[in-house]
């Protein structure tokens, strides 16, 4: 395995994902309510404009299309050879875009993004700790680690070797 090329590819998609997710949240902030807690989602749900909401997910669904694209093209010029090399390499990368993503996204956004969503600004689900323990730490323990981490690591693997 090509340690220096995981971990760089891992902070490359790292900063690509965050700074897509975060102009997405600056071009159709009511919309990403609808990815929030339960409370914050009601709160803004007679502000949220379901067709931009369409179109922010269709700009993510972009954003993760690119990401497989790019874990592809990066593994197939790395010469790396082997599903079970393959699979670590997409889980380890895909691993950092789930550390940044708990970082920026979930601890330090949140808090300056509040007032930006009309009719969810005073939610009690917007304080730090109501936020990690009902979307974050779940979302990254459990989801991220056990579901999208090896999704991500099959496709990466699979499409590579089908490739090579």
């Amino acid at each position: 395995m090509n340690w220096l090329r995981i971990i760089l590819d891992g902070v490359a998609m790292s900063i690509l994902f965050n700074a897509v997710v975060g102009i997405g949240f600056i071009l159709w902030p009511q919309e990403y309510s609808v990815m929030f807690p339960k409370e914050i989602k009601k709160a803004a749900a007679p502000y949220v404009n379901k067709n931009d909401v369409r179109k922010m997910k269709l700009f993510l669904y972009s954003l993760y299309l690119f990401l497989f694209v790019y874990w592809t093209v990066s593994v197939h010029f790395s010469g790396m050879a082997g599903f079970r090399h393959l699979f670590w390499t997409g889980y380890i990368e895909m691993t950092f875009v789930s550390i940044s993503d708990f970082l920026i996204l979930d601890c330090w956004l949140p808090q300056k993004v509040r007032y930006m969503i009309k009719g969810a600004e005073h939610c009690k689900a917007w304080e730090r700790r109501e936020w990690l323990l009902t979307l974050a730490i779940p979302e990254h323990v459990l989801g991220w680690t056990l579901l999208v981490c090896p999704i991500a690591g099959l496709a990466v693997a699979g499409i590579a070797v089908l490739l090579g």
